[in-house]
């Protein structure tokens, strides 16, 4: 009787593992069934290549002004005259200094004074000798004038005439080299007080209060001043992009120390010799300089130049993340009856964003845009 029960034990065991394996087997075949019609769904629409546009987001094609740049790194110089160095052209002491770095100073402006009393005591003597020279033309005119009179009464001869006229003419020169010996002394003592040439703020001083200053062929420099109203930016571009820059373009650039803060100007001129630098050719490109109020522009700054070299207005553009580019053909994909198509197309100039298109679209046409829109 055990070992019967023992039978229908086994046999009840041998039925619960059938009943399970086909429980397994019924949950795995409705999960492929799951997934077949899962991939249906997904692919339903899109056979024979067919996409549903509604995946994309697209854009249409409208026209803008683009305007191309060639971009280089500039520095900020002052122009020819704007940076003065001035220097004392006699010796002597320095008696007073009456500016100091930073100072702002006008054209005419006293700068400093050398003492003066020896070129004072200079302008006195010449003043004498040009008195002694007058008062002796004075009297060869009158002995000249009297010897004439005489001659043509027949009371002198005429060498006694000729020496009184040579007399006369001596009297002349000299005294002509006293008024100039008296102009040179006056305007030595001129050069004691140094006086600002131009307008603008000194960026140096050299010499001290005291100091003895002498004057030879290298003039001393006292102060070193720049007019801020005088500068320019010495824009380095390359040979790559030199050919596409013409006098007159309109330039934009930018300086650290006014972030978000652009200037403008015009290229002014281009020098003909290239400046190599880690064999790398540039040419200096001179740009003007548009002041804007309270701004204040420095030499020596570093400027992110970009000048202008071809501007379009009304033209078909569309954004440059759009445009793709497959064994030298340039193109961007749309969607046609359902599919996904590649127009190509022809560009033409750009700037930092856009792209003009020249062929192969048309305004208000739609091409997909993986969400790029464009600006306002």
């Amino acid at each position: 009787m055990a070992e019967l029960n023992h039978q229908e034990r086994y046999q009840k065991y041998l039925a619960m593992r059938k009943g399970k394996v086909k429980k397994i087997g019924f949950i795995s075949g409705s999960v492929i069934l799951l997934a077949l019609s899962a991939w249906m769904l997904l692919c339903n629409g899109n056979t024979n290549g067919k996409s549903d546009s509604s995946d994309y987001t697209t854009l249409k094609v409208q026209r803008r002004s683009i305007e191309q740049f060639v971009t280089a790194t500039g520095i900020v110089k002052p122009k020819i005259g704007a940076e003065v160095k001035v220097g004392a052209q006699v010796s002597g002491v320095v008696v007073r200094l009456y500016v100091e770095i930073g100072s702002n100073v006008k054209k005419g402006d006293l700068l400093a004074e050398i003492e003066s009393s020896g070129y004072k005591a200079k302008v006195k003597m010449a003043q004498a000798q040009k008195e002694i020279a007058e008062t002796e033309k004075k009297f060869a005119e009158l002995e000249f004038k009297r010897v004439l009179f005489l001659n043509e009464k027949g009371g002198m001869t005429q060498q006694q005439l000729e020496n009184a006229q040579k007399l006369f003419e001596l009297s002349s020169s000299r005294l002509a080299q006293a008024v100039a010996d008296l102009d040179y002394a006056k305007l030595q003592l001129s050069y004691t007080k140094i006086d600002s040439p131009i307008n603008g703020i000194v960026s140096s001083v050299t010499t001290q209060e005291g100091e003895t200053v002498t004057a030879s062929f290298t003039v001393p420099t006292f102060v070193t001043i720049i007019d801020f109203n005088r500068l320019e930016v010495w824009a380095y571009v390359d040979e790559t992009d030199i050919g596409r820059i013409q006098n007159g373009e309109e330039v934009k650039f930018t300086v650290d120390t006014y972030p978000g803060e652009e200037f403008s100007g015009r290229v002014e001129t281009i020098y003909p010799k290239a400046e190599i630098q880690n064999n790398v050719v540039n040419y200096i490109t001179v740009i003007s300089i548009n002041k804007k109020d309270g701004k204040i522009i420095r030499p020596e700054m570093t400027a992110s130049v970009g000048i202008s070299c071809g501007k379009k207005d009304n033209v078909l553009a569309i954004p440059k993340a759009l445009v793709k580019k497959e064994n030298g053909k340039t193109f961007v994909y749309t969607i046609k009856n359902g599919n996904q198509e590649k127009i190509p197309i022809e560009t033409g100039i750009s700037d930092k964003k856009y792209y003009e298109v020249i062929s192969g679209l048309k305004e208000n046409e739609s091409i997909i845009s993986s969400e790029i829109t464009y600006d306002k």
